[in-house]
């Protein structure tokens, strides 16, 4: 009786752990629909799965999305930088060595420029203006590999997910600026 009891009692708090998780996935999933809707080039399966890699994501509201993507955008900026420098102490073809090489001044441009202080005081056009940057930064790099015909661009997933990344943040920094 007593056991039977205690279940009972964990429902109404297991209820509201599962609202409280399917609220969350509604946020996430509204706006990925949103930003879709503006930009039909974002993979909505990547911005959902994206956003919710981030634990806050669960308890976080459109501002906190942006923040969210944001960071992602700017960890995965670094990454990219870091790849391409270990891929550079490989041996190349001097085509795709030099396509390599371009794309890290690119984006190393813009590789290290904490965004996050900006966002937060609501420096939208900035931090707009910084992430169309780092889209431009892909795509020169992109075009860049792509010219190397016959070869195995080594960037391109990567470059895909700047894309990406970059598509979100400028998606919910418009509907910020609209608010």
């Amino acid at each position: 009786m007593n056991r039977a009891f205690s279940l009972y009692a964990l429902l109404p708090i297991l209820f509201l752990i599962f609202q409280h998780v399917q609220s969350a996935n509604n946020i996430v999933h509204d706006t990925c629909k949103k930003l879709k809707a503006g930009d039909t080039d974002l993979n909505f399966d990547y911005c959902v799965k994206s956003l919710l890699s981030n634990p806050e994501s669960h308890k976080a509201d459109l501002k906190g999305l942006g923040l969210i993507g944001l960071e992602l955008l700017q960890g995965n900026l670094t990454s990219i930088v870091e790849y391409i420098e270990e891929l550079l102490k490989q041996k190349w073809e001097p085509r795709l060595r030099d396509a390599l090489s371009l794309c890290l001044d690119v984006y190393s441009t813009n590789e290290g420029e904490d965004q996050i202080p900006a966002y937060k005081a609501k420096l939208y056009a900035d931090v707009g203006s910084w992430a169309s940057s780092v889209m431009t930064d892909e795509d020169t790099c992109d075009t860049q590999e792509s010219q190397n015909k016959g070869m195995v661009p080594p960037l391109t997933k990567r470059n895909n997910e700047i894309v990406q990344l970059s598509t979100i943040v400028l998606g919910v920094l418009a509907i910020l600026q609209g608010e």
